[in-house]
């Protein structure tokens, strides 16, 4: 039997997806084990291998593809674990990076209190300092005309300039190189024979974009990842080939596609977030699976919430992606976060004595004072524990401790006394507190973006979720609320369901109507860089999918949308898409216009003005072998065999304890009806269902939550 194996880190567990060569799922979940992430890796896998009824080496051995993802670039950022890296610049631009977008990069990526309070805010600093930032003369018009090329010993002077700061890494981001990238690559070559040890990243490859101080964050952003990203992923490579894999290990990216280990390396800054985009194509495939194209995918784990749409079938790239307030141009999944999670740390503000819940975050370790792993604030998952939902039997599938009763004590002490409340009224109100917070922002990425709840399914992932969302979909009025059979590992998931992707970008602003013969030649240029490298990564025509799109304005306008070119057309599953014509770009122009409208409005298109096409865009994708999952046909409605007790719990919907039914999901069969008030407890996740929904465990074992009535 061969194996396809998927590995996401978070916060808080590892999360582990294991498909056969048959279809069948097994999944597996342990505690994140920072700084070492292996052993988690290895105890995921190990739950994993234990269900099916071998070792973990038996696996590695018969896996062909390891996906991963991982939060190890966010944590390198939030830590400082960055490597000492230097840029090399035009000369007269070396404050780019300080300068940032003026005003805007003061208050960008701040909170609305923080936004508030502007005597205390101020630019983040500067990811490479001053005293690692050179300056080369040469210059490139906006044409792409070499006006002025670039001096050998000027560059050689810039690098030797900084044999006494210790470096590890080098950027170079010179004007206009997106255009013509000939003075960056003169660079790169120099600074490559003179020190064969430095990563190196120029702008015109990973970020060929408008954007000055965008474009420069971005190669500063990478090549302080870099080595460190490599470091990790080759001893994690090392470490699985020890173990007897000898397949391929690919990495996940945030434009929600596989790379592989070396290109991955390449562009680090690719993998920041892309654990919450793995979770969020798991939900579109699955979707696909079961029929729903329109998705809300909510992840709470033990650190934020992640939420993502998926509106008839797409996914939305975000318009500008940050991560520690740095901007960097990199194409990204839409995915918005929240510090808010069952690690969230409850605290009582001292100024206004009013509770807050998170967005400090215990982790894993010394995590949640229920863990017994030294956590000594209350958290999110003590108050669930207190509430009644957490069952000790089924934690984690019995494999590890909960210590309940040391919880409800420090969460009494803590909490409910000094608000003057009982100690299940307080929780309740943590948990209520939670969940306003889950709504405001489902709420937002919805109805304030212009889309109907009433129109999507939630999706409901993580290992948190399942106690929080149920109430929360039942109040922003979804149709259902689905609880994926791989839930809690749902970002592994989806791994195991992606693709290899490359991704390439030109920006070549031109006003409509455009030159199409120009515009072909522009697609026609990234088409066979990525064609070219798809082969080379044994993907045959038939596994090769292109698409093409273009970011589209109205002229001097900031407001930018990216509009798919094929839309409709066979062309996007060719190995040799159709070529441009004027009429696919009108179309496209058409297509602009009427995605402007629904989202900023009937009355807000502006013809006159013009339209310009600025960017174009290419997503190449080498489709994997990846095991048809096997639906199981529904039998017996009654669920009641999987009853395993009855126990009090607080039911959100009725705002009180009441006697509650619970469900060991082992037990539950396709076709089974679960009515609420109900607990149902997997191995990798709690259900808590309310008073007037009703369960249903569908052919994949998914648990499709939706109105009683309705059931």
């Amino acid at each position: 039997m061969d194996y396809l194996v998927g590995i996401d880190i978070g916060g808080t567990c590892t999360d582990c997806v294991v498909i056969a060569g048959d279809g069948r799922v097994t999944v597996g979940k342990a505690f994140s084990s920072p700084p070492d992430f292996s052993r988690g890796i290895l105890d995921a896998l190990s739950v994993a291998a234990q269900s099916i009824g071998i070792t973990s080496r038996d696996i590695l051995a018969n896996t062909r593809l390891f996906l991963h993802g991982t939060t190890v670039a966010e944590n390198a950022m939030v830590d400082g674990n960055l490597a000492r890296a230097a840029l090399i610049t035009t000369r007269g631009f070396e404050h780019t990076l300080f300068t940032t977008r003026g005003g805007y990069g003061r208050w960008s990526g701040l909170t609305e209190d923080e936004k508030r309070d502007p005597v205390n805010t101020d630019k983040p600093p500067p990811i490479i300092p001053i005293a690692n930032i050179r300056a080369v003369r040469e210059r490139t018009d906006h044409n792409g005309r070499l006006l002025a090329k670039v001096g050998e010993e000027n560059i050689r002077a810039a690098v030797r300039s900084l044999a006494g700061e210790q470096i590890e890494a080098l950027g170079i981001s010179l004007l206009w190189s997106f255009v013509n990238p000939t003075n960056e690559q003169i660079v790169a070559s120099i600074v490559r024979e003179m020190r064969p040890d430095l990563f190196v990243t120029l702008s015109s490859d990973i970020a060929p974009i408008l954007g000055e101080y965008e474009r420069t964050s971005t190669v500063a952003l990478n090549v302080s990842l870099g080595p460190v990203i490599a470091r990790y992923l080759s001893n994690l490579l090392d470490g699985l080939r020890q173990l007897g894999f000898g397949g391929n290990l690919l990495v996940m990216q945030a434009h929600g596609g596989l790379l592989p280990l070396e290109q991955a390396a390449a562009r680090p800054i690719g993998m920041v977030e892309s654990g919450p985009v793995g979770g969020l194509v798991g939900c579109k495939r699955l979707g696909d699976l079961i029929g729903i194209r329109n998705v809300i995918s909510a992840d709470m784990g033990g650190t934020t919430f992640k939420v993502g749409t998926v509106r008839d079938g797409l996914i939305e790239y975000q318009r500008e992606s940050m991560v520690l307030r740095y901007h960097y141009s990199l194409p990204k999944m839409d995915v918005v976060s929240l510090g808010l999670a069952g690690g969230s740390v409850i605290s009582i503000e001292p100024r206004t004595r009013s509770p807050r819940v998170g967005p400090r975050s215990a982790g894993s370790y010394p995590g949640p004072i229920c863990y017994d792993h030294g956590g000594t604030e209350p958290t999110l998952t003590d108050v669930d524990a207190i509430l009644g939902y957490l069952n000790p039997s089924y934690f984690l599938g019995g494999r590890a401790r909960l210590n309940i009763e040391n919880a409800r004590h420090e969460f009494e002490a803590q909490i409910a006394k000094p608000l003057g409340m009982p100690l299940i009224e307080a929780a309740a109100a943590m948990h209520k507190l939670a969940n306003s917070m889950i709504y405001d922002l489902l709420h937002k990425t919805t109805v304030q973006r212009g889309l109907d709840p009433r129109e999507f399914a939630l999706f409901s992932t993580g290992g948190t979720a399942g106690m929080h969302l149920p109430a929360v979909g039942q109040e922003l009025g979804v149709k259902s609320i689905v609880v994926p059979h791989s839930a809690s590992v749902h970002g592994a998931f989806g791994l195991a369901t992606s693709d290899i992707v490359h991704e390439e970008l030109i920006t070549r602003p031109q006003r409509h109507p455009a030159d199409y013969r120009m515009v072909d030649g522009i697609f026609n240029e990234m088409l066979e860089r990525i064609r070219i490298q798809l082969e080379a990564e044994d993907f045959s025509n038939e596994r090769v999918e292109f698409h093409r799109s273009i970011d589209v304005r109205y002229r001097r306008q900031v407001h930018i949308l990216t509009v798919p070119l094929d839309e409709g057309s066979p062309a996007m599953r060719r190995n040799h898409p159709a070529s441009v014509t004027g009429e696919m770009l009108d179309a496209t122009v058409a297509r602009f216009e009427a995605l402007y409208k629904q989202k900023y409005g009937a009355d807000s298109t502006f013809r006159e003005a013009g339209v310009e096409l600025v960017t174009f865009r290419v997503r190449g994708v080498g489709l994997v072998h990846k095991p048809e999952l096997q639906m199981a046909p529904l039998g017996d409605r009654d669920a009641s065999p999987a009853i395993v007790e009855r126990r009090p719990a607080y039911v959100p919907d009725l705002g009180r304890v009441v006697e509650t039914t619970g469900y060991d999901f082992e037990h539950l069969r396709p076709g089974n009806v679960i009515p609420g008030p109900s607990i149902i407890w997997t191995p990798i996740t709690t259900v808590v269902v309310g008073s007037r929904q009703t369960t249903v465990c569908d052919g994949l074992r998914n648990l499709i939550i939706t109105a009683a009535a309705a059931a």
